[in-house]
């Protein structure tokens, strides 16, 4: 793993520390947006989707998860700018030992 990678999963690996209810989101590009979404209402190059929790216990707690997610992403981005490359696409899902 390269030193940027590994900065970028360390930094999402502190959103699943903080966040113990989430166990999985996705990053996509504009690209990889649902057909329901038109791209040209958006801002951004990356978006956060298939966000889950649980328990799921409300909007409140579904935003709170979503702004970690969101300044984790774009921290690294604006830190290390080839780091919209390695997130794009990506899957990230809680592991258990």
């Amino acid at each position: 793993m390269g030193s940027i990678e590994a900065l970028v999963l360390e930094r999402i690996e502190g959103v699943f520390a903080r966040c113990p209810e989430l166990f999985r989101f996705s990053v996509r590009d504009r690209t990889g947006l649902p057909d329901h979404i038109d791209p040209t209402t958006l801002e951004g190059e990356l978006f956060i989707f298939e966000i889950a929790l649980a328990p799921r216990l409300g909007k409140a707690q579904y935003d709170e998860v979503y702004g970690a997610i969101a300044a984790a992403i774009s921290a690294a981005c604006s830190s290390w700018p080839e780091a919209k490359e390695l997130l794009r696409g990506k899957t990230f899902v809680r592991y258990l030992h």
